[in-house]
């Protein structure tokens, strides 16, 4: 069982200009956004991509629909794509004496939720590529422990926006194909 994940961090919202975490706000793409996800849609016309996924949230699904609409495929949603870190946990963080809520996910838990979710795609298109649009912490997140599982890396794995990031499912397994492929964004 095989599988090739071209996993995508969303595209760029006012909220990443402005520096202001996003969470699970519902902050959609901005202009430079949309630009960048039609971009995406250019390089990816060539390949082959089986299926579309993108967690539920406006500036996954919008960075996903271009290529989505270009291979004629539905975008597939999956709340475990989100991001991690819930605005509240971030101002727990800020503001430790302050009552926001304890209640948050840790980075064991994201990585748990992440693998699951993205397993269960990988099985799911046995003998595919599959375009999966999540969030960059998310992402980091997920790349940084299966390498270090795997010791395939010396160093802590930093995400590009919008980067590609191939990866291989085999038999319960991740690898690393190639990560941080940007070069069509500098064209």
């Amino acid at each position: 069982m095989s599988c090739r994940l071209i996993l995508v961090s969303h595209a760029l919202t006012q909220w990443n200009i402005e520096g202001r975490i996003q969470g699970h706000t519902d902050v959609p793409l901005n202009n430079e956004g949309r630009t960048m996800a039609q971009c995406l849609a250019k390089r990816l016309a060539r390949e082959t991509i089986h299926a579309v996924y993108a967690s539920d949230l406006k500036r996954s699904v919008q960075t996903a629909k271009p290529t989505a609409e270009q291979k004629s495929l539905e975008i597939i949603l999956d709340i475990r794509l989100r991001e991690g870190r819930s605005i509240n946990q971030e101002r727990s963080d800020t503001y430790p004496t302050l009552p926001f809520s304890r209640e948050v996910e840790t980075e064991t838990d994201l990585y748990q939720r992440m693998t699951a979710a993205l397993s269960d795609i990988a099985r799911s298109h046995d003998g595919q590529t599959v375009l999966v649009i999540s969030h960059g912490g998310s992402i980091e997140v997920f790349i940084n422990h299966f390498l270090e599982k795997t010791r395939e890396i010396l160093i802590r794995y930093q995400g590009i926006r919008m980067a590609l990031n191939r990866l291989r499912y085999d038999s319960g397994r991740w690898q690393c194909i190639r990560l941080n492929e940007d070069d069509f964004f500098r064209k």
